[in-house]
Formats: C-alpha cells, structure tokens, sequence
C-alpha cells in the first residue's frame, strides 16, 4: 500500500476546503484557546467572590462517597444525563492527589469535557451562518438586487463567529456551569432539521432533552420542517396555515419518545419515585429572578426546597403565588399560535432559525426561573441573525446586566431589591425586544421607514435611560456599600466610636488591614498616620518616628492612636512611648480586639 500524496486529490480537497474556511480556522484556534487558558488560570466570580456551580457539582458527587446516587436514592434537579457525567468525571478526578485548590482536577476535567460541546456550539454556528450566507446568494440570483430590500443588510458568515467569540458570557459560563453541554444538543438538533434529517435530528432532540428540557420547543419546528401537506385558512383576511402529515410526524415523535425511554429506563428501574424529580423539584420552587418573581416579592435566587437526600419529602402543593399561571400560559400559548400558525416560508434558513430565536424569547418570558448562565442561549441567536449594531448593543446590556444580578446583587447588594428589580426588567424588555426582532427578520416587509424610525430611536432612547440611570444608582449602590462593608468590618465598634467622637485630631496606627478600613470611613474627620519599622541606611527607625511625631504634634493637639495588637511593641511604638514622655492617656479602651487611646499634645 502506498499512503496518499500530498499533491493528490484528496489533499487538493483539504486545501481547497481550507482556503475557503481559512479565517474561521484560525478563529477557532483562538476560540478554543482562549477558552482553555480561562479553565487553567481564571476562575469565575472574578474580584467579587470565588463561586460557580462546579463547587455545587463536586459536592454533589462527593455524595457517592456515602452511598448516594441520583434516581436510586438521591434527589437531582436534571435530567439523568448530566449527574452521570457529573459524577463520572468525579470519580476520575479523585484518581489524582489533590492540589491546594481541591477543584483543581474536577474542574478542569468537567470544564473540558464541556468545551468539547463549546467548540462544537461555535462549528455550528458557523455552519448556521454559512446556511444563511448561501440563502441570501440564491435570493439575489432570483430576484435581483430589487427584492434584496428584503434581506438585511450583507451578511458574511464569518461575523457571527467572532462576535460569539468575543462576548464575556459565554466564556465565563464555560468556567463555572454545564449550558455548553445541553445547547450542543439543542443546536445540532435544529441543524439536522435545516439539513432535511428530521429523524436524526429528532433522535439528538431526545438525548437534548434528557440534558435540559428546553429541546422540547423544536418540536413544534419539526412539524413544520416535516409536513408536506398544508391545510389553510382564513380569519378577517389573515391567512393561517396548520401543518399536517401524520405519518411523517408519527415516526418522527416515536423516534424522540424511544431515545428518551430508552435513556430514562434504567434510571426508573432503580427508583420509579424520582425519575420525575426535576419537574417536581421545580414545580416546589417559587419563581426565581423573573418578573413573575417580582410579582410575587421573592428576591432570591432558585432555592431548592429540600435536602437531597430527603427521600421522604413529597412534592405537595405548587407554593403560594399572586401570579394567574393558567391564565399567562394561555396567553403566551395564544401568542406562540399565532405567530406560527401565519404563512411562513420554512425551507429557509433564516426563517427557521429567527422562528427558533423568537420562540426561545418567548419560552424564557413565560418561565418562572432564569440562571445567569442560561443568556448563552439567547446570546447564540444574536449573534447569527443579529450581527450588527443594535444586536451587539442588545448583547453588551444584557451582559452587563446579567454581571450585576449574578455578582453584585446576590452577592454584594442582597438588600437592594431595587437592583434586581431593575436587572430583571431590563432583561425582560430586552427578551421582548428581541423577539420583536426576530420576527421582523422573519416577515422583513413589516419594517417600514416608520417602524425603522421606531428601533432605532428606540433603542437610542433606551441606552441614554439606561446612562442617565448609572449615575444615581451608581450613588445608592456606594452608600449601600458603605453602609453594608461597616456592619461587617471587623472594626465596625471602633470607626462608629470615632465618627461620633466630638475630639477629632490626628489618627496614628500600626497596620496596614487597620488603616484600610480607617481611611474610608474617617478621611474626612481625622488626618491618618502610619508608624514605619523601616529604616533605610544611614538613618534609624527612633529618627524617622520622632520626625513623623513632631510633625503631627505642629499639626493638632488631638493624638488618637489604635494599636491592633497590644501584645506586641514594635520599635516604633517603642519611640512613640519615649516620645510621649510619660504622658498619660485621656482615654484608653480595649476594642475590636485591639487599644484605643486618646492623647492630648499640649
């Protein structure tokens, strides 16, 4: 045998492929390494706190020790193909000897494996992009550069690829949670669909399902992907069309239910109680960083309601609610049949894909619960089908929005509701907004001058609102701030003993940790001094402290001074006690672990 020229045809091909791919193949370089060095070297929560849900993770399979297992005597709150890696990677992990940081392993084992499905949600849109690319060609060969008024403005494939790569979201979720990992599967689902394997598709559909839930709302896409018989009708001159071919659909849902039986199966042979425990656990949940979390004055995050391993606790009633569910699914219900019973050209990438964008808006203004982390999902789609201006501005507030819900809020603001009422209606104007949008992608003629006229001013209007917000909320964050970081220094006692103290002068103290928490709080009512133990040649510590003395004494008349440790004489404590000559304090109070004194230079 002889092994394949590189002058043959088949490595002719691979040049020829790579030419025409070359800068997508070297984004993708980029991506992937970008994304690797942030699981090696970056951990999620940045300066505010060390968190993410790989702790959660890990501590979770960590109950395997103990003879805990999801679905056979462990509650979980996903499906069953997420603990299965979950604690198979775990058990992998626990091969190598800890390091300092014990998630060291778990977390680059678990955050690669989910870059796997990072890498392949990039490929695919890609591959979506160059779909959309090709459509809007054949278009113009049909209809000349007259219809392409219709089309949105030059698309090249490659932009969505590098707007995707450069949003913050996305790579942060990498390091901290599993969203990769199910919208892999939601996507590669939808491709199939785009390339006419609705049976492929509808099998990956199942195993999506079994990651998160959300897959489900292809279905409804599937159907109109299927059918190629149409029944049509008329309502007040608005045309409605109901896709209908049953046998077609018939093996394409018996296709979806035996993957998802077939996976399900063992899982119920170990404990038929829990195989429906995610609906339940959910069910049992308030609603949690919505506006029907709002409606209902809950201000938290998604608690769980239960231990885990509490295999008696039962589901009961749905938790009390100001909220007409039955009344709002109907309506949402209403809206989504409308829309995708109208004319609709399906075969078109665009069309299906906008169609998908709009119905994933819509999904997460009907849910009761939204993560953080869940943006990835609306972020994918404007990327594709909005990548321009006013989508990277859409992108860049729901960003930054999703930052200080997730890491200031809950974290640093937990009693500003008012922040996470304004986070959470920002989303939710944007989430309307953008299936606004991509509806208008889907019927372009609607975009007249006047509704042209309407986004864009709109849109201005909303990021000047959102600017000349900044500034008082910016305000009350920082006195919220201050307020919240005093009750809990470690020195609160001693800084509030000094705002109210009458006697202000000079603040003398002999540590750094000490000094940072003085300075904020007392800058304006006291001048604060440092004792140095330092030297440098040719001169002594007893000269350089007597000077910074001296100095204080031409100054004020009031010395305080907070020793943070009594125990210990430092040199210079030791000159200051020479200096002092014997003086005695006017006040001396143990506090906050540490001195208090209070002398008057005279």
């Amino acid at each position: 045998m002889t092994s394949p020229s590189l002058n043959g045809p088949r490595w002719a091909t691979l040049q020829s492929a790579y030419q025409r791919h070359a800068d997508f193949f070297l984004l993708l370089i980029l991506f992937v390494t970008f994304r690797v060095l942030a699981l090696a070297a970056f951990r999620p929560g940045g300066l505010v706190l060390d968190f993410s849900d790989f702790y959660w993770y890990r501590s979770f399979a960590e109950l395997t020790h103990q003879g805990y297992y999801p679905y056979a005597n462990l509650w979980t709150t996903y499906p069953p193909l997420f603990p299965v890696v979950m604690i198979a990677i775990y058990q992998v992990s626990t091969l190598l000897p800890p390091w300092t940081f014990p998630n060291l392993w778990f977390t680059l084992l678990l955050g690669g494996f989910f870059l796997l499905f990072e890498v392949g949600n990039f490929v695919l849109l890609y591959l979506f992009a160059l779909k959309i690319e090709e459509a809007n060609s054949e278009w113009r060969m049909a209809n000349g550069e007259s219809s392409y008024s219709l089309l949105p403005t030059p698309y090249s494939s490659l932009r969505p690829c590098w707007i995707y790569a450069t949003l913050f979201v996305p790579v942060y979720t990498l390091t901290g949670w599993f969203e990769s990992y199910p919208l892999f599967f939601f996507l590669l689902s939808l491709y199939l669909l785009l390339q006419k394997r609705p049976y492929l598709s509808a099998f990956f559909t199942g195993v999506g399902f079994m990651i998160k839930l959300i897959p489900f709302i292809l279905m409804p896409v599937a159907v109109q992907q299927l059918s190629k018989h149409r029944y049509q009708f008329t309502i007040h001159n608005l045309q409605f069309t109901i896709p209908f071919d049953l046998p077609r659909l018939a093996l394409y849902f018996a296709i979806f239910l035996i993957t998802v039986v077939m996976i399900a199966l063992p899982f119920y042979l170990l404990n038929p109680a829990l195989i429906l425990g995610p609906q339940q656990i959910t069910g049992a949940r308030q609603p949690w960083e919505t506006i029907w979390a709002l409606v209902d004055g809950n201000y938290d995050y998604g608690v769980i309601p239960l231990d885990m391993r509490d295999l008696s606790w039962t589901p009961g009633v749905a938790p009390p609610t100001r909220v007409p569910w039955l009344l709002v699914t109907a309506l949402f219900g209403l809206v989504y049949a409308f829309f995708y019973t109208r004319p609709l050209n399906w075969s078109a990438p665009r069309n299906a894909l906008a169609f998908v964008g709009f119905t994933l808006c819509l999904f997460m203004l009907w849910s009761k619960g939204y993560s953080p982390q869940w943006l990835g999902w609306p972020l994918f789609f404007i990327a594709l089908l909005l990548p321009n201006l006013r989508g990277i501005t859409y992108a860049a507030i729901l960003s930054a929005a999703n930052i200080v819900e997730a890491n200031f809020f809950f974290i640093m603001f937990p009693e500003e509701h008012w922040l996470l009422a304004a986070t959470v209606l920002i989303r939710t104007f944007l989430l309307v907004v953008l299936a606004v949008e991509f509806l208008l992608i889907i019927w372009p003629q609607a975009v007249n001058q006047r509704v042209e006229k309407i986004r864009d001013w709109g849109l201005a209007v909303f990021v000047a609102l959102l600017l000349a917000g900044v500034l008082p909320a910016g305000w009350q964050l920082g006195h919220s701030y201050f307020e919240l970081r005093l009750r809990q220094s470690p020195y609160a006692a001693t800084i509030t003993r000094l705002q109210g103290e009458q006697v202000k002068g000079a603040l003398l103290l002999n540590s750094h940790p000490v000094y940072d928490w003085f300075y904020p709080y007392l800058r304006r009512d006291y001048r604060l001094f440092m004792l140095d133990d330092y030297a440098p040649p040719g001169q002594s510590v007893e000269a350089r402290t007597t000077a910074l003395l001296d100095s204080i004494a031409a100054q004020t008349e009031i010395l305080w001074l907070y020793d943070a440790d009594a125990s210990v004489t430092t040199p210079a404590e030791e000159t200051l006690m020479r200096w002092l000559n014997g003086r005695p304090p006017a006040h001396i109070q143990d506090i906050d672990g540490g001195r208090l004194y209070l002398f008057i230079l005279k």
